[in-house]
């Protein structure tokens, strides 16, 4: 049960972080005008939602102190990446660090994938 969780930890955590590309592409759809922000945004809560659920994953399959600590700065990165946007009128340069923060948060969830489904690979090979 623990190594299935562990796959779905490291599945989802890649597909969110493929979510994070689409999610730039509902970025430019707004900076460009062919749509509002409001896909963005509503996509980007989405996401925010699952950074949870990925946090619940690692307490439930791999268990270790680094991806449990790993899933926990995914669910604070996203949420600091998220309150800064309130800032973007009174503090610009604050809020500029929104998209920096996204690529961060995308390279830490490919991190955090690769890591559970790579060490679930080298237990399974032995057998």
């Amino acid at each position: 049960m623990r190594d299935r969780v562990t796959t779905v930890y490291g599945g989802l955590a890649l597909l969110w972080a493929a979510a994070v590309v689409l999610q730039v592409f509902f970025a430019g759809l707004g900076i460009f005008g062919a749509s509002s922000f409001k896909t963005h945004t509503n996509f980007g809560n989405v996401l925010h939602g699952f950074t949870a659920l990925l946090l619940i994953l690692a307490m439930v399959g791999p268990r270790t102190g680094r991806d449990i600590g790993m899933a926990a700065g995914l669910v604070v990165l996203v949420t600091i990446q998220i309150g800064i946007v309130g800032a973007r009128d009174d503090a610009p340069g604050l809020a500029a660090l929104h998209p920096v923060l996204a690529l961060l948060a995308l390279g830490l969830a490919v991190h955090m994938g690769m890591h559970a489904l790579r060490g679930r690979r080298a237990v399974a090979a032995p057998a």
